[in-house]
Protein backbone atom coordinates (compact mmCIF):
# COMPACT_ATOMS: atom_id res chain seq x y z
CA UNK A 1 0.00 0.00 0.00
CA UNK A 2 1.46 3.31 -1.08
CA UNK A 3 2.05 5.61 1.68
CA UNK A 4 3.05 9.58 1.56
CA UNK A 5 6.37 10.78 2.67
CA UNK A 6 7.10 14.34 1.56
CA UNK A 7 5.92 16.79 -0.79
CA UNK A 8 6.61 17.81 -4.29
CA UNK A 9 7.41 21.42 -5.36
CA UNK A 10 3.38 21.95 -5.90
CA UNK A 11 2.94 21.24 -2.42
CA UNK A 12 1.40 17.67 -3.28
CA UNK A 13 2.17 14.91 -1.55
CA UNK A 14 4.50 12.28 -3.19
CA UNK A 15 3.19 8.43 -2.78
CA UNK A 16 5.92 5.77 -1.26
CA UNK A 17 5.79 2.23 -1.80
CA UNK A 18 6.25 -0.14 1.33
CA UNK A 19 9.62 -0.78 2.70
CA UNK A 20 10.33 -3.93 0.07
CA UNK A 21 9.19 -1.64 -2.36
CA UNK A 22 12.10 0.49 -1.98
CA UNK A 23 14.73 -2.41 -1.91
CA UNK A 24 13.39 -3.94 -5.18
CA UNK A 25 13.16 -1.17 -7.03
CA UNK A 26 16.85 -1.13 -7.69
CA UNK A 27 17.21 -4.57 -8.55
CA UNK A 28 17.89 -4.96 -12.77
CA UNK A 29 15.05 -7.01 -13.81
CA UNK A 30 13.80 -8.15 -17.70
CA UNK A 31 10.30 -7.95 -17.66
CA UNK A 32 8.76 -10.95 -20.03
CA UNK A 33 5.34 -11.07 -21.57
CA UNK A 34 3.74 -14.52 -21.00
CA UNK A 35 1.97 -15.70 -24.21
CA UNK A 36 -1.88 -16.59 -24.48
CA UNK A 37 -2.64 -14.43 -21.24
CA UNK A 38 -5.14 -11.57 -20.85
CA UNK A 39 -3.69 -8.08 -20.55
CA UNK A 40 -2.19 -7.36 -17.27
CA UNK A 41 -1.68 -10.76 -15.92
CA UNK A 42 1.42 -12.40 -18.21
CA UNK A 43 4.21 -10.25 -17.14
CA UNK A 44 6.85 -11.63 -14.45
CA UNK A 45 10.12 -10.40 -14.13
CA UNK A 46 13.60 -12.57 -14.18
CA UNK A 47 16.93 -11.49 -11.72
CA UNK A 48 19.96 -10.82 -13.18
CA UNK A 49 23.27 -11.87 -11.71
CA UNK A 50 26.12 -10.26 -10.99
CA UNK A 51 28.03 -10.76 -14.15
CA UNK A 52 24.73 -9.67 -16.20
CA UNK A 53 23.68 -13.64 -16.67
CA UNK A 54 20.17 -14.28 -15.96
CA UNK A 55 19.17 -16.53 -13.06
CA UNK A 56 15.87 -18.24 -14.48
CA UNK A 57 17.11 -21.31 -16.62
CA UNK A 58 13.21 -22.26 -17.48
CA UNK A 59 12.91 -25.26 -14.97
CA UNK A 60 9.28 -24.80 -14.96
CA UNK A 61 8.98 -25.44 -11.44
CA UNK A 62 6.68 -22.31 -11.15
CA UNK A 63 4.16 -23.31 -14.08
CA UNK A 64 3.92 -26.24 -12.51
CA UNK A 65 3.19 -25.29 -9.35
CA UNK A 66 1.31 -21.90 -10.39
CA UNK A 67 -2.42 -22.57 -7.52
CA UNK A 68 -4.13 -20.10 -10.49
CA UNK A 69 -2.28 -21.79 -13.89
CA UNK A 70 -1.48 -18.40 -14.84
CA UNK A 71 2.62 -18.98 -15.72
CA UNK A 72 3.43 -20.10 -18.95
CA UNK A 73 7.03 -20.79 -19.65
CA UNK A 74 7.98 -20.73 -23.25
CA UNK A 75 11.87 -21.56 -24.91
CA UNK A 76 13.09 -17.97 -25.95
CA UNK A 77 15.73 -18.71 -28.48
CA UNK A 78 18.09 -15.85 -27.86
CA UNK A 79 19.13 -17.76 -24.25
CA UNK A 80 21.00 -21.28 -25.13
CA UNK A 81 19.58 -24.71 -22.90
CA UNK A 82 21.61 -25.44 -20.04
CA UNK A 83 23.53 -28.35 -20.66
CA UNK A 84 22.55 -31.91 -18.44
CA UNK A 85 24.36 -34.72 -18.48
CA UNK A 86 22.37 -36.93 -15.82
CA UNK A 87 25.04 -39.60 -15.94
CA UNK A 88 27.62 -36.61 -14.83
CA UNK A 89 25.52 -35.83 -11.94
CA UNK A 90 24.70 -39.88 -10.94
CA UNK A 91 28.98 -39.97 -10.67
CA UNK A 92 29.13 -36.90 -8.64
CA UNK A 93 26.36 -38.02 -6.25
CA UNK A 94 27.15 -41.23 -5.58
CA UNK A 95 31.43 -40.32 -5.28
CA UNK A 96 29.61 -37.92 -2.67
CA UNK A 97 28.48 -40.68 -0.23
CA UNK A 98 31.15 -42.32 2.17
CA UNK A 99 32.30 -45.77 1.67
CA UNK A 100 30.11 -48.18 3.68
CA UNK A 101 31.11 -51.90 4.59
CA UNK A 102 28.79 -53.85 2.74
CA UNK A 103 28.93 -56.97 5.00
CA UNK A 104 27.33 -55.44 7.16
CA UNK A 105 24.26 -55.05 5.27
CA UNK A 106 23.39 -58.81 5.01
CA UNK A 107 21.79 -58.62 8.27
CA UNK A 108 19.36 -56.08 6.63
CA UNK A 109 18.79 -58.23 3.77
CA UNK A 110 18.32 -61.23 6.07
CA UNK A 111 15.49 -59.52 8.15
CA UNK A 112 14.03 -58.41 4.92
CA UNK A 113 13.96 -61.85 3.27
CA UNK A 114 12.13 -63.03 6.66
CA UNK A 115 9.23 -60.81 5.97
CA UNK A 116 10.02 -58.00 8.07
CA UNK A 117 8.82 -54.73 6.80
CA UNK A 118 10.10 -51.28 5.85
CA UNK A 119 10.56 -49.55 9.38
CA UNK A 120 12.02 -52.67 10.44
CA UNK A 121 14.54 -52.34 7.94
CA UNK A 122 15.17 -49.09 9.11
CA UNK A 123 15.90 -50.10 12.54
CA UNK A 124 18.49 -53.11 11.46
CA UNK A 125 20.24 -50.72 9.02
CA UNK A 126 20.83 -48.02 11.86
CA UNK A 127 22.17 -50.70 14.46
CA UNK A 128 24.66 -51.29 11.77
CA UNK A 129 25.75 -48.54 10.71
CA UNK A 130 24.67 -45.83 13.50
CA UNK A 131 22.86 -43.92 10.59
CA UNK A 132 20.76 -44.71 7.19
CA UNK A 133 23.49 -44.70 4.26
CA UNK A 134 21.73 -43.88 1.15
CA UNK A 135 23.57 -46.96 -0.58
CA UNK A 136 21.69 -48.83 1.82
CA UNK A 137 18.01 -46.80 1.05
CA UNK A 138 18.94 -47.34 -2.23
CA UNK A 139 19.51 -51.58 -1.49
CA UNK A 140 16.40 -51.76 0.76
CA UNK A 141 14.08 -50.65 -1.95
CA UNK A 142 15.93 -52.98 -4.70
CA UNK A 143 15.77 -55.59 -1.92
CA UNK A 144 11.58 -55.27 -1.25
CA UNK A 145 10.96 -53.68 -4.78
CA UNK A 146 9.96 -50.25 -3.89
CA UNK A 147 10.69 -47.00 -5.49
CA UNK A 148 13.58 -45.62 -4.40
CA UNK A 149 11.58 -42.14 -3.41
CA UNK A 150 9.51 -44.36 -0.78
CA UNK A 151 11.91 -45.74 0.65
CA UNK A 152 13.75 -41.96 1.38
CA UNK A 153 10.00 -40.40 1.70
CA UNK A 154 9.50 -42.74 5.04
CA UNK A 155 13.32 -42.72 6.07
CA UNK A 156 13.23 -38.94 6.41
CA UNK A 157 9.49 -38.72 7.67
CA UNK A 158 10.39 -40.07 11.16
CA UNK A 159 12.80 -37.86 12.89
CA UNK A 160 14.58 -41.00 15.13
CA UNK A 161 16.03 -42.22 12.13
CA UNK A 162 19.37 -40.29 11.11
CA UNK A 163 20.44 -39.64 7.55
CA UNK A 164 24.30 -38.42 8.10
CA UNK A 165 26.51 -40.41 9.92
CA UNK A 166 26.62 -39.36 13.96
CA UNK A 167 29.68 -39.68 16.38
CA UNK A 168 31.18 -42.31 18.20
CA UNK A 169 29.39 -40.75 21.18
CA UNK A 170 25.91 -39.68 20.96
CA UNK A 171 24.96 -37.04 24.00
CA UNK A 172 21.28 -36.65 24.34
CA UNK A 173 20.05 -33.72 26.62
CA UNK A 174 16.50 -34.20 27.68
CA UNK A 175 14.17 -31.03 27.01
CA UNK A 176 11.25 -32.18 28.83
CA UNK A 177 9.48 -30.32 31.13
CA UNK A 178 11.00 -31.17 34.20
CA UNK A 179 14.69 -31.01 32.69
CA UNK A 180 13.72 -27.95 30.91
CA UNK A 181 12.56 -26.45 34.18
CA UNK A 182 15.43 -27.71 35.74
CA UNK A 183 18.66 -26.00 33.57
CA UNK A 184 18.49 -28.27 30.24
CA UNK A 185 18.97 -25.22 27.87
CA UNK A 186 21.88 -24.57 30.00
CA UNK A 187 23.27 -28.05 29.86
CA UNK A 188 22.68 -28.34 25.90
CA UNK A 189 25.06 -24.63 25.91
CA UNK A 190 27.64 -26.10 27.05
CA UNK A 191 27.86 -29.51 25.61
CA UNK A 192 27.52 -27.10 22.61
CA UNK A 193 30.26 -24.72 23.28
CA UNK A 194 33.13 -27.36 24.87
CA UNK A 195 32.65 -29.45 21.50
CA UNK A 196 32.13 -26.12 19.08
CA UNK A 197 29.36 -27.40 17.78
CA UNK A 198 25.35 -26.83 17.88
CA UNK A 199 22.56 -29.14 18.83
CA UNK A 200 21.84 -31.62 15.98
CA UNK A 201 25.48 -31.14 14.72
CA UNK A 202 28.66 -33.54 14.61
CA UNK A 203 32.09 -33.30 15.57
CA UNK A 204 34.29 -33.16 12.24
CA UNK A 205 36.31 -36.05 13.68
CA UNK A 206 33.08 -37.79 14.16
CA UNK A 207 33.51 -38.26 17.15
CA UNK A 208 30.96 -36.44 19.03
CA UNK A 209 27.02 -35.98 18.05
CA UNK A 210 24.92 -33.61 20.49
CA UNK A 211 21.24 -34.04 20.05
CA UNK A 212 18.53 -32.99 22.60
CA UNK A 213 15.37 -35.34 23.04
CA UNK A 214 12.10 -34.67 24.73
CA UNK A 215 12.49 -37.64 27.43
CA UNK A 216 14.69 -40.25 28.40
CA UNK A 217 12.73 -41.19 31.16
CA UNK A 218 14.96 -39.76 34.70
CA UNK A 219 12.19 -36.90 35.46
CA UNK A 220 13.27 -37.61 38.81
CA UNK A 221 17.08 -37.05 38.20
CA UNK A 222 16.86 -34.05 35.84
CA UNK A 223 18.28 -32.38 34.33
CA UNK A 224 19.67 -35.52 32.90
CA UNK A 225 21.59 -36.44 29.88
CA UNK A 226 22.00 -40.16 28.04
CA UNK A 227 25.38 -41.02 26.39
CA UNK A 228 24.56 -43.37 23.58
CA UNK A 229 21.94 -46.12 24.74
CA UNK A 230 23.09 -47.32 27.90
CA UNK A 231 24.88 -44.58 30.15
CA UNK A 232 22.26 -41.85 31.88
CA UNK A 233 23.42 -38.71 33.67
CA UNK A 234 21.34 -36.90 36.44
CA UNK A 235 21.52 -33.72 37.82
CA UNK A 236 24.05 -32.38 35.73
CA UNK A 237 25.82 -29.14 35.92
CA UNK A 238 27.38 -27.45 32.90
CA UNK A 239 30.09 -27.61 34.34
CA UNK A 240 29.77 -31.26 34.74
CA UNK A 241 29.17 -31.20 30.90
CA UNK A 242 32.10 -29.65 30.13
CA UNK A 243 34.10 -32.19 32.33
CA UNK A 244 32.03 -35.10 30.14
CA UNK A 245 33.72 -34.41 27.22
CA UNK A 246 36.80 -33.57 28.55
CA UNK A 247 37.21 -37.26 29.77
CA UNK A 248 35.88 -39.37 26.80
CA UNK A 249 38.15 -37.29 24.87
CA UNK A 250 41.10 -38.08 26.93
CA UNK A 251 39.77 -41.98 26.73
CA UNK A 252 39.88 -41.48 22.66
CA UNK A 253 43.21 -40.05 22.41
Amino acid sequence: MARSNGRDGKGRTEPKGSALYEVLKGIDFEKRELLRKPKGIGLFDLVKDRDGSYRCYACTLCERACPVDCIEIDYCPEFGELPFDIEAERTAAKAAQPEIDTKLFDAVVARIREGSGLIEAFHTTQESYGYLPRKALEDIAAEMHMPFSRVFGVASFYSQFRLEPVGRHVISVCVGTACHVAGAPLIAEAFAQELDIPVGGTTPDLLFTLQTVNCIGACALAPAVRLGEDETYGRVTPQEARKLVRTLRKKEA
